[in-house]
């Protein structure tokens, strides 16, 4: 079984290739990183892994979490930065779509004097 330090040292490198497959616009490919991630931190934090580290070498594992976490917070907020580019765009769209709206109404306008009677021969 790996040990601690090799399972923390993968997933640092899995958050490192996620954060650039992010800032690459790669969602796909981060979201399988952030899933294998995820498995292999789940497997760090299971006891029999942990049980391993002697007590003089919980300084080098308390180092390597404390990079996880950073590298984790910029994974954050580069997805953060993402979702509001991604709003921007739908509300550009959205205004867009009202000011095309406008120009077929300009293009096509409802005719001032409506009549108000049916007509037979209509």
């Amino acid at each position: 079984m790996p040990s601690a330090f090799e399972l923390l040292d993968k997933a640092i490198e899995l958050g490192r290739q996620e954060l650039a497959y992010l800032a690459a616009g790669e969602v796909e490919q981060a979201d399988k990183l952030a899933r294998g991630r995820d498995d292999m931190l789940s497997e760090i934090l299971s006891e029999e892994v942990l049980a391993g580290p002697a007590a003089d070498n919980m300084d080098a594992l308390m180092s390597r979490l404390l990079e996880l976490k950073d590298l984790q917070a910029r994974i954050i907020d580069e997805a953060a930065r993402q979702r509001a580019d991604v709003a921007a765009q739908l509300r550009r769209t959205g205004l867009e779509q009202r000011r095309h709206a406008g120009y077929g109404r300009a293009a096509h306008p409802t005719p001032r004097i409506q009549s108000r009677y049916i007509s037979r021969n209509s």
